[in-house]
């Protein structure tokens, strides 16, 4: 096997591997299916092995190819996250923060200036994103996550419960002249979040409200659904119906007027938000500032 192995040729090798197709490959790459294929076959004779299973109709990995895969689409992303962090390199203690993406749309983002001004020393990158990060292969430092607390090789830290109730924009309300759920579904959408495979188990769905408080669903109710909560509720800001409300998210929709609550009923959130994050990350005192000012704001 050679130890002069062509990055360029690993590079079109992960494209390839996630596409299964050299023309496909090619597509992406810019580049002739051709020139696809001579990377590979150069990339096998470096190597000694063969990486892939040439068929009529595209390409199958060999078990030498899959775990290459596993390896090299890691790697490749690490060389290009350098690349682009060395291109904005600065002398500044940097976290890098995954949030659940309605929870960093609707409730951190309007804060997160509050600790740049705090700590003007730590430099953060926020990352949206729904399922639990992947700490052994991505280079992230926490993750304020949706969950049950519990997360192998992490410590998590309980940030805040949460609780759920029905909002809607309060020309709803004005115009049908009832806080009564039964009676705005008459005229109006029910705003659906379909929550997603991780945070399912844990949220509220509107089943789970009709059933808990013996409400009859109308036959003849209009339906929108959404992939996110933040989605469902914009959609609620801009009078397209009623939508269940996450309390953290929309509290300040509430105190603004741009969203009122129909009732006080409202029903606890099996799962809660905390920031998980690996052992190496709790003893970094950059860390440990941001996890601090968390806790005080999220309480708020």
């Amino acid at each position: 096997m050679s130890n002069n192995i062509s990055f360029s040729a690993i590079h079109t090798f992960t494209v390839v591997a996630k596409e299964l197709s050299f023309t496909r490959a090619a597509e992406i790459l810019h580049i002739t299916p051709s020139a696809v294929s001579h990377q590979m076959k150069l990339l096998e004779s470096q190597m000694g092995v063969t990486l892939f299973y040439r068929q009529s109709k595209g390409v199958r990995l060999t078990l030498a190819g899959d775990t290459l895969k596993q390896h090299a689409t890691s790697g490749v992303r690490n060389i290009q996250h350098g690349i682009i962090q060395s291109q904005f390199s600065s002398q500044k203690e940097k976290l890098i923060i995954a949030v659940i993406p309605s929870l960093c749309q609707l409730w951190l983002m309007p804060r997160i200036h509050n600790f740049c001004t705090q700590y003007p020393h730590i430099e953060l990158e926020i990352v949206a994103l729904d399922q639990l990060a992947d700490f052994n292969t991505d280079q992230y430092d926490g993750h304020i996550h949706f969950g049950i607390g519990d997360y192998q090789g992490c410590e998590a830290k309980l940030l805040s419960n949460e609780k759920v109730y029905p909002v809607c924009h309060p020309e709803l309300l004005e115009q049908s002249g009832s806080r009564k759920l039964e009676t705005l579904l008459e005229k109006h959408q029910l705003l659906i979040y379909k929550a997603g495979i991780e945070d399912e188990p844990g949220g509220i769905s509107w089943g789970t409200w009709f059933n808990h408080f013996s409400i009859e669903k109308p036959q003849q109710v209009s339906q929108m659904w959404f992939s996110h909560v933040s989605m469902a509720l914009f959609a609620a800001k801009q009078k397209q119906g009623i939508a269940l409300g996450w309390h953290k998210m929309v509290n300040s929709d509430l105190l603004s007027g741009d969203l009122v609550r129909l009732d006080d009923s409202e029903l606890a959130t099996t799962y809660n938000y905390y920031l998980v994050a690996p052992n190496k990350s709790w003893k970094n005192t950059a860390f440990t500032l941001f996890s601090d000012w968390l806790s005080e704001q999220i309480c708020d």
